[in-house]
């Protein structure tokens, strides 16, 4: 029997396993070993980081000690030291040339230049730089980290008053931060699951973001986000991104810019979406990105047919606190299934970011007029 090494992961992750005709020895940090985990092995390697030399050590230790077929992680810091463990190791696992570029939004947009995903950029050491690429692009600029994820140190820059803001934010005039043209359009984020080489597209999702932010705070995945023709044109596109920078296998997270019959890249994770997006695609396409992408290891066949249990799927987040019976009394008509609120969240200056979230809610329905109602619930009280 095939060992499978997995790095990291949510404990709720290690729920997707079980029954496949695999061994598991799973790396994990030391105050993320959860019940779900311990259910899947009793082969739990404990680490106190994911940096690159200490999962290279770990896996080689267990490399030397039993077999290992393939090494591989879902969660956003193991990905990179994943790859690299794979590549010096030998091992089969995540592809290392395709996981720098996700990882790396400067090396990701110098390897698209030329291309019809490419996008105007360059990295700015400071405001003078960021005013000279605002007077190349005058629609506006977003100002992010090379190697940054979510919304936290990403700002829009329309005008000076916003640049002023962004580089108090920043902490002064000195910075190193990648400048891309502002994209104009609707956004969505697209779902793919790759399986040997074979690209496909799961669900297409509509994105709303907070008030006043960038923080995420509604994501909905419906027959009807985009219409027949221009989900074949996202297949398409992403499966011409996927091929060109190499990726072989597992799942993407890809968010784009619908502008006419212009699609325009924001930006690519090799990792399923968070904010639950994994969850409405399997709800609603019948397809797990975490167990497909491992069952593959297996030899298993890719199963053919999969359908979801639900056509309407939503996940909301929250940033402030709420009563969940509240909750739950207004969305009676839907199924739910996933609802945590935390504890308020320290006060912050500015905008809120996507780490600030304190809750969450996800729900889904199988009649459209259910559906309709609670996102209007939802919508009136909360955004």
């Amino acid at each position: 029997m095939k060992n499978i090494v997995l790095i990291g992961g949510h404990d709720e992750t290690f729920t997707h396993f079980g029954d496949l005709p695999l061994t598991f020895t799973v790396v994990q940090l030391e105050g993320s070993i959860g019940p779900n985990l311990r259910a899947l092995t009793d082969d739990i390697r404990p680490v106190g980081d994911f940096e690159v030399e200490t999962v290279v050590e770990v896996v080689g230790a267990i490399l030397a000690d039993k077999r290992v077929d393939h090494v591989f992680s879902f969660t956003e810091d193991g990905l990179l030291p994943t790859a690299v463990a794979a590549s010096r190791l030998g091992l089969p696992g995540i592809s290392e040339s395709s996981c720098r570029l996700c990882v790396d939004k400067r090396m990701m947009r110098d390897h698209l230049r030329g291309t019809e995903f490419a996008v105007a950029s360059v990295i700015c050491a400071n405001a003078a730089d960021v005013r000279a690429f605002l007077h190349e692009n005058p629609a506006g600029l977003v100002l992010k980290r090379p190697t940054g994820s979510g919304s936290e140190d990403v700002f829009v820059i329309h005008e000076e008053d916003d640049l002023v803001r962004a580089v108090k934010v920043l902490g002064g005039e000195q910075f190193s931060m990648l400048a891309e043209e502002y994209l104009p359009g609707r956004e969505v984020s697209v779902e793919t699951l790759t399986i040997d080489g074979r690209h496909r597209l799961l669900t297409v999702t509509d994105k709303t973001l907070h008030p006043g932010a960038l923080a995420e705070a509604r994501h909905i995945v419906t027959p009807d986000v985009v219409d027949s023709g221009t989900r074949e044109r996202l297949a398409e596109f992403c499966a011409r991104l996927l091929t060109l920078i190499g990726h072989e296998h597992g799942p993407c997270h890809i968010e784009l810019k619908l502008d006419g019959d212009r699609i325009r890249l924001i930006e690519i994770n090799n990792r399923v979406g968070g904010d639950y997006v994994g969850l409405l695609a399997e709800l609603t396409t019948g397809v797990s990105m975490f167990r497909e992408t491992i069952r593959f290891f297996a030899g298993e066949p890719e199963p053919t047919g999969a359908q979801g249990d639900y056509e309407f799927a939503s996940s909301h987040l929250f940033y402030e606190p709420v009563d969940p019976d509240v909750l739950r009394a207004n969305l009676v008509d839907v199924d739910i299934h996933r609802l945590h609120i935390g504890a308020a969240a320290p006060g912050r200056h500015g905008p809120v970011i996507n780490d600030d979230k304190i809750g969450w809610v996800v729900f889904a329905a199988r009649d459209r007029a259910a559906f309709d109602k609670a996102i209007e619930y939802l919508r009136n009280e909360f955004l």
